[in-house]
């Protein structure tokens, strides 16, 4: 149970990691691939077999960029006028884990869409690949999020299916407005 800010949790690497950095980065990752999934279900509707992968990977990529720089310039603004001086050592280390989240996000739809410029898949592809992905991860997050969770296991099932749901209705209405 999280009780407050000073609480600890393991973290991947057997370490200690404060509970709120854990929130950060999982809350992080979430933009990130809701981000991501969004971003490609705008492109989709102005790809086709034709379309430059390349031209989608400098896209995908801008608006990832974009996303993550906010996010740190964010952090880092909240933080100065919270603590009233910059965010130094383990605090800058942090708030870059936390914003790199959202780049990790993007990834393997990145690397698919790499795939397509090189030629061995069509960019229409390509992209709904990369989409599915997306929602693939989002599912994935949500287990990860309630695996430990004081909740029964359908409980936990559902909540990593309806995050998973909502990405693939993204993918829904963006099928039905094609």
């Amino acid at each position: 149970m999280i009780s407050g800010a000073g609480d600890t949790d393991p973290g991947p690497d057997g370490q200690a990691v404060a509970v709120e950095h854990a929130v950060s980065r999982l809350r992080e990752r979430l933009y990130g691939a809701i981000s991501g999934l969004a971003t490609l279900a705008v492109l989709a509707r102005y790809t086709s077999a034709d379309t430059n992968a390349w031209t989608r990977v400098l896209d995908v990529g801008v608006a990832t960029g974009g996303l993550w720089a906010a996010s740190l310039l964010a952090d880092w603004v909240a933080h100065l006028g919270v603590h009233r001086r910059a965010p130094l050592g383990q605090t800058a280390l942090r708030m870059l884990r936390s914003s790199g989240q959202i780049l990790e996000a993007a990834l393997v739809p990145l690397l698919v869409l790499v795939v397509s410029g090189i030629g061995w898949l069509p960019t229409d592809t390509a992209m709904w690949i990369a989409m599915w992905v997306l929602v693939a991860e989002l599912g994935i997050i949500a287990f990860l999020a309630v695996r430990r969770a004081h909740l029964h296991w359908w409980q936990k099932i559902f909540a990593a299916t309806s995050l998973a749901g909502v990405g693939a209705l993204v993918i829904a209405v963006k099928m039905l407005a094609h």
